[in-house]
């Protein structure tokens, strides 16, 4: 007689699932608006999350293609403690609803630029290198 195994159930953090369910949602949105195949779609999608993620983290060099097909190669944060100017930039009006998801539209603040800029995930070509900021414990409150 066989006996049954036992299934070993992996139990994934929330906010591990959060990100995967973001990745995949915006790759089956990348597939579908930019006729993209599916590892393709993912690939982008992944690279988007971890672009975002790093921009968090500290200052990150990235490229991506601009509209009119020239290359940017950019400087950016969402990081405090990075530019004096992000640190004091202060919202203006009501975003509720410009970016609708899915949107495959990104928002970075360019060091260089002193401003900020937009890419779409799908003209992401790669993260050319990341300098992560130590967080101060005050940052974390």
């Amino acid at each position: 007689m066989k006996t049954q195994t036992e299934m070993k159930i992996k139990i994934v953090p929330e906010r591990q699932r959060l990100l995967s369910r973001w990745v995949m949602e915006l790759a089956a949105y990348l597939q579908d608006e930019h006729d993209l195949s599916k590892s393709s779609a993912m690939e982008l999608a992944h690279l988007t999350r971890e672009l975002l993620q790093r921009l968090g983290e500290g200052r990150v060099w990235f490229e991506y293609r601009k509209e009119d097909g020239t290359i940017r190669e950019a400087v950016g944060t969402l990081c405090p403690g990075i530019s004096e100017k992000f640190d004091s930039y202060e919202m203006k009006g009501d975003s509720h609803g410009k970016n609708r998801w899915p949107c495959e539209e990104f928002t970075y603040w360019d060091l260089e630029r002193e401003g900020f800029r937009t890419f779409k995930a799908h003209r992401l070509l790669k993260i050319k290198a990341a300098t992560i900021v130590q967080k101060h414990s005050s940052m974390m409150h």
